[in-house]
């Protein structure tokens, strides 16, 4: 048997690679052209809808009775803005005065801490500057001893005792000068 020979083979597989090239290009860049043309109708769908419902929107903001909502919402945030304002500087104003505070707790327990058993204070007056304290004591000394433990103090310049009178409970007067700390 004669075989035939083909002589052109070579050339009709090279063609056929050439065509399966050509298939997978055209499908690659068909998906392609779908994927765009898709994502275009997708958006340009969104887009419309989105117009639509501001332009809906807007409608309903133009009627009156909304207006008449927006209106009096500016004027509450209005007040609301000026009334936070207020309260910012009022906070600062109270932070301002308890810092200038002068009666204490702190101020009163360190007067409490310089009294000796034998005496006991009637009357404490305190203004920006001076206390001034009416006490009793069952012996000079223990007077004395006041007058020491006040002038230790951190926050007293001067100590001065008034008048002493009495006999057995002795009656007198402390006047001390506060220093000035900020």
């Amino acid at each position: 048997m004669i075989r035939d020979m083909n002589f052109f083979s070579p050339y009709q597989g090279k063609r056929k690679e050439q065509k399966n090239k050509n298939i997978y290009v055209y499908s690659l860049a068909a998906f392609l052209l779908v994927a765009i043309v898709g994502t275009l109708a997708w958006n340009t769908t969104n887009i419309l809808l989105l117009n639509s419902k501001i332009k809906k929107l807007n409608e309903e903001l133009e009627q009156d009775h909304i207006k008449e909502k927006i209106a009096k919402w500016e004027d509450i945030s209005k007040k609301s803005d000026v009334l936070i304002k207020y309260d910012d500087e009022i906070t600062k104003i109270i932070d301002a005065l308890n810092s200038r505070e002068i009666v204490t707790t702190n101020l009163l327990d360190k007067l409490s801490s310089t009294l000796p058993t034998e005496v006991t204070f009637n009357s404490i007056n305190i203004s920006n500057t001076e206390i001034t304290i009416q006490a009793v004591s069952t012996s000079r000394v223990a007077i004395g001893e006041v007058e020491h433990n006040l002038k230790k103090l951190d926050i007293i310049q001067d100590v001065y005792i008034g008048g002493i009178s009495g006999v057995e409970n002795y009656t007198f007067d402390i006047k001390c000068v506060l220093k000035d700390v900020e």
